[in-house]
């Protein structure tokens, strides 16, 4: 497909998928609203606060990891650097259009000193294992026993994740990058990592999707005491996959509490729909606390082609087929 053309019909899509779900959530909110009302007036603030520390847990261990990924771009960068580039430019994702936060960290990582072209390639990179890492996770955590409620869905998501993986190829890789490059109109003509560097970034973001599993099982928790943490945590966490996959939905407002209402089946539906929204606001909450905070930051450098040194050798990343 023309460029122009998936750019086109990924802004009309993004939309008009985050409309109908948007009307789902709220018919069950309406629907459900004196349960939920219920619930949010008896929510525990202490288990509130827990689940606004984990949210922000959770954002900086997100951001982390793109460190790792600039290195393998042979640049090194300093980890108040990375985390406060991340903050900034994540903030993007709530703008209509799917590339915003790829532009945004892109090209605050440019004007930090590194070259374009290796800084569209780490954003986007980072953002593929990051959500490589969510299906892995929301996968292992839908098929546990204590989850027997939502199986279903990891047998969709799991065969995603092996595709995942395997485009995670060098020589399959750099196609994906050529394609990135032709959406964003940037550069991207660069050797992919080795695989088995790749890969080892899909396992350096699962902690993260972990702390977004148990926070969000936090505020379900405040709401309703008898809240599972396996069965909230997985639609949590695929929650998030869903909002990422369907493109041009600022922040995957709507896609996101949709399907978390649609396997939160543990829990009651107002419950649930009451979990959505508070979640979203802790976490929405934490991006923008991050970006301000980000501001101070992104007035130094902090990053260029030697801060950490060479970048690791192929022994040190455990090598692996290209």
């Amino acid at each position: 497909m023309d460029p122009r053309r998936f750019t086109a019909f990924s802004r009309w899509l993004g939309p008009a998928v985050a409309v109908v779900a948007s009307v789902f959530v709220v018919r069950v909110l309406s629907r459900e609203w004196p349960a939920a009302r219920e619930a949010l007036r008896n929510a525990s603030l202490r288990w509130i606060a827990a689940a606004a520390v984990l949210a922000l847990a959770a954002m900086v261990a997100m951001a982390v990891p793109w460190r790792r990924v600039l290195r393998l771009f042979d640049v090194g960068a300093s980890m108040p650097a990375v985390v406060a580039m991340y903050f900034a430019g994540e903030i993007g994702k709530y703008l209509p259009g799917g590339v915003w936060p790829v532009v945004g960290r892109g090209e605050l990582a440019h004007r930090a000193g590194v070259a374009r072209s290796s800084a569209y390639a780490s954003v986007a990179l980072s953002l593929v294992t990051l959500y490589l890492a969510a299906a892995v996770t929301g996968a292992a955590l839908l098929l546990l026993p204590a989850a027997g409620s939502t199986p279903g869905p990891a047998f969709v998501i799991v065969p995603l994740a092996a595709a995942g993986m395997v485009l995670l190829h060098p020589r399959l890789l750099v196609v994906g990058l050529n394609t990135a490059a032709r959406l964003v109109r940037r550069p991207l003509a660069l050797e992919p990592p080795r695989w088995r560097s790749s890969l080892s970034l899909v396992a350096l973001y699962v902690p993260a999707w972990v702390l977004v599993a148990v926070a969000t099982w936090c505020v379900a928790r405040s709401l309703e005491p008898a809240a599972g943490l396996v069965d909230v945590g997985g639609a949590a966490v695929v929650s998030w996959l869903a909002g990422f996959l369907v493109l041009g939905v600022p922040g995957g407002v709507g896609v996101r509490e949709a399907t978390f209402v649609a396997l939160a089946g543990g829990i009651p539906a107002g419950a649930a729909v009451a979990t959505a929204v508070v979640a979203r606001l802790l976490f929405v909450a934490v991006d923008a606390a991050g970006a301000l905070a980000a501001l101070p930051g992104l007035r130094g450098k902090g990053v260029s082609p030697t801060d950490d040194g060479p970048p690791p050798s192929s022994t040190e990343e455990g090598g692996g087929p290209r």
